[in-house]
């Protein structure tokens, strides 16, 4: 091989390499979990909820939040074979808006990344709200308890039912894809948990709002490198074979 084919190899492996290290997060994405909350309605009162088209029998509990409204649900997560090899991205994005009432609406996104999976699960937020819809998406009808973070601090309780329109099994109890419409409420009141996640108080009015919540593994920088080192690695023996080949 001459200097100006080597010179054209090693620009194109270095190409490949950096396109692998650079490349946007998600283009490498091994698995994902989404759930999607759209036409969503929420109603609160620290007295006891009313809105949304609560039952009567939940009004009688001293229901204070009641949430419905329409979801769609995927997972390719839960298929990936070696989740301790990721990183893993998470992130929420909330919008609520008062229905024909004054111009009032919210809105809120935030993300993270956590450099491994015992990362996610040591930070108290993040995890709950990943195993809160594992809990959720494992069966129609149930409750989750967890301690609110700081300030609240405080035990909460919240139930669920849901309704399917579309089921795709998955790995486990967790299904691949899912679509209907549900209703969650509590009897606990989660305002301190709204203080402590969004720095503001739960809506005295009912509102509308959807909600997405998304957890991703990528392929550690580490994993990416040694991608690139083995394809550098196979063509400089592949080099050898042919030179190895040719006459003296």
């Amino acid at each position: 091989m001459n200097l100006k084919s080597g010179i054209r190899y090693g620009t194109v492996v270095a190409g490949i390499v950096l396109g692998l290290s650079t490349s946007s997060a998600y283009a490498g994405v091994a698995g994902s979990m989404v759930l999607d909350i759209t036409g969503g309605c929420f109603s609160y009162g620290a007295t006891g909820a009313t809105g949304c088209g609560i039952s009567d029998a939940l009004k009688a509990d001293g229901v204070k939040e009641y949430a419905t409204g329409s979801f769609q649900f995927g997972n390719t997560l839960s298929g990936i074979s070696n989740p301790l090899a990721y990183t893993y991205l998470a992130s929420v994005s909330l919008h609520a808006e008062v229905p024909g009432g004054p111009a009032i609406s919210f809105d809120d996104t935030r993300s993270k990344s956590f450099a491994s999976l015992g990362d996610l699960q040591s930070d108290p937020l993040w995890n709950t709200a990943f195993e809160f819809v594992t809990a959720v998406m494992a069966q129609q009808n149930g409750s989750f308890s967890a301690v609110l973070p700081p300030p609240a601090g405080t035990p909460a309780e919240v139930f669920w039912s849901y309704t399917l329109t579309d089921l795709t099994p998955g790995p486990g109890s967790t299904p691949a894809s899912a679509t209907g419409e549900f209703m969650a409420w509590s009897t606990d009141d989660l305002n301190g948990f709204s203080l402590a996640s969004l720095g503001r108080s739960l809506p005295a009015n009912p509102v509308n709002f959807s909600l997405n919540v998304a957890l991703s593994a990528v392929p550690e920088p580490a994993t990416i490198a040694l991608i690139g080192l083995g394809i550098l690695g196979m063509g400089t023996i592949q080099r050898r074979k042919i030179s190895a080949a040719l006459p003296a």
